[in-house]
């Protein structure tokens, strides 16, 4: 009985402290869904830029982490701003062509983090080293300051949009772009700033996110296909349905990595794993299907 107390109590904090981190990385990718109703594909290769920028200044440029971090965001919010004025605003009245060609973004920069960097995996040194127990569990400390600062990130983010005079002006373009137009929002302007804002919490997430796992070149995959799960199980453009699918895909993630596998054989003695550790990823992915046959527009999203 204790051991299964130990199990839970483990489940609940590893969960919550994921699904912060997974809140932060689907924050950028939520702001540009809703405003912009842009599904940006390149997402997860900001977060890798931002993780391997960090690394390099560290490094190569011998820089401490606190200025690694800052030059991480920087640049991935003028990437950001990059790709739209360069690419997105000249093709995003077509929802196709901007997939293939954000998608092609992000297959460019993994091909070009593998000739700069090879496929190597490499380790971003955390803030701090060493574990904590809480109970009777034994944290990372460096998992506890990620979550910290995606809780931080996330509430920052929230006061700007709900109380700042640009914030309410993202609001209205996200609720009715000629709307916006026509009271004299100049709604590239906006565009403009949604991206550099998405640039830049994929720089902080992308940092922390590589705490969390090795860099390679495809690291930038999960973090995608978390963000678009969590967009669609949430709602679309819905800040609080980010959240709240952030923790939902966590806690089952978690489950995943502590339920009981079960082995099952065929004929020709070739054998498959159900459930347990390595269905981790499919579980967001089954719940995201899950949403689109039983409420489409999400959680707390609204029909369109």
């Amino acid at each position: 009985m204790e051991q299964a107390f130990i199990i839970i109590e483990r489940i609940v904090i590893y969960s919550v402290l994921i699904s912060a981190l997974y809140a932060l990385v689907a924050l950028g990718f939520t702001m540009i869904f809703g405003v912009g109703r842009v599904l940006n594909l390149a997402h997860g290769a900001f977060l890798m830029v931002g993780a391997y920028t960090a690394w390099f200044a560290q490094q190569y440029l011998h820089w401490d982490l606190y200025s690694a971090f800052a030059l991480a965001v920087v640049v991935c919010t003028l990437l950001g701003v990059l790709l739209y004025h360069g690419l997105v605003r000249h093709v995003q009245r077509s929802p196709i062509v901007t997939l293939i060609a954000t998608l092609a973004c992000a297959l460019i920069i993994e091909e070009l983090i593998k000739i700069f960097f090879t496929t190597n995996t490499q380790l971003l040194a955390p803030f701090v080293s060493g574990s904590v127990e809480i109970h009777k569990t034994t944290v990372i400390t460096n998992r506890i300051i990620a979550f910290g600062a995606s809780w931080l990130a996330i509430i920052l983010f929230w006061l700007f949009v709900h109380r700042t005079r640009w914030g309410k002006v993202i609001l209205a373009t996200a609720q009715d772009q000629d709307g916006a137009a026509l009271v004299g929002v100049d709604v590239k302007r906006v565009y403009t700033l949604t991206w550099a804002l998405s640039g830049a919490l994929a720089g902080i997430a992308g940092f922390f996110f590589a705490s969390w796992v090795k860099l390679d070149p495809f690291m930038w995959r999960d973090p995608l296909i978390i963000s678009f799960a969590i967009v669609v199980v949430g709602g679309l453009g819905s800040l609080k349905g980010s959240i709240v699918a952030a923790y939902l895909i966590g806690l089952l993630e978690v489950l995943m990595t502590y339920s009981p596998s079960m082995r099952i054989c065929a004929a020709d003695f070739r054998c498959f794993e159900f459930l347990g550790s390595s269905w981790v990823g499919v579980s967001s992915l089954l719940v995201l299907i899950a949403i689109l046959f039983l409420k489409p527009e999400g959680l707390f999203g609204r029909a369109e």
